[in-house]
């Protein structure tokens, strides 16, 4: 599943394996803020390379891709990405995870060895949640710092795992669905490599 067989870069074309009132008169009133865990959440993740936790702020795109971001949403909610690695790294392109089977494996084990013997050697990069998976929902574009959720060859196979776009992977657009961009912590998303360990995702604080 995903790029577990291929990779697509900027120079090849493979498959990637894998969230107003109106007022009549003169005073308008208050408007409330949009409550921060329908539209953002915290990926909270244990960055090797820094040697700390550090956090990723995601904002959904809850109009382009409902299906998916309720989907993220619940997965998170029930705690399954607690514990998951991410288990692909290429640079230049993407960060990967959401892999279950990934939370048995030494995030050190796999650091210093190429995607495809991570595939190999420990089978990750095809398994996933018990709730089905989503239709395809590509009306957002993979620029840099977008979310995109990781499928199999069916378009609607997607399910819990995905990845950062570390540049804009316009290649992928009308094919895999993006659902999120990063809004606060580009930074920590650069230094994300295989090994890394998803501490939590929960709703953004206020």
């Amino acid at each position: 599943m995903l790029v577990a067989k291929t990779v697509l870069r900027a120079a090849l074309t493979c498959a990637l394996m894998l969230s107003v009132g109106v007022s009549a008169y003169a005073k308008p009133p208050k408007q409330k803020k949009p409550a921060a865990s329908s539209n953002t959440v915290e990926v909270t993740i244990e960055v090797r390379s820094m040697k700390k936790k550090a956090t990723i702020t995601l904002e959904m795109f809850a109009k382009d891709a409902p299906q998916t971001v309720k989907h993220f949403l619940e997965l998170a909610k029930k705690e399954f990405y607690h514990g998951i690695l991410f288990h692909r790294y290429v640079g230049g392109f993407v960060v990967q995870a959401g892999d279950p089977k990934s939370k048995k494996v030494n995030g050190g084990d796999i650091a210093d060895i190429t995607p495809e013997e991570v595939n190999s050697k420990y089978r990750l990069g095809d398994g996933g949640s018990d709730l089905g998976n989503v239709p395809l929902e590509a009306k957002a574009s993979h620029v840099r710092g977008t979310v995109g959720l990781a499928r199999s060859q069916d378009p609607n196979s997607g399910d819990s795992q995905f990845f950062f776009n570390l540049s804009d992977n316009l290649m992928l657009d009308g094919k895999y669905c993006a659902f999120a961009k990063v809004v606060k912590g580009i930074e920590v998303m650069d230094k994300l490599r295989q090994g890394d360990k998803i501490v939590s995702i929960k709703p953004a604080k206020k």
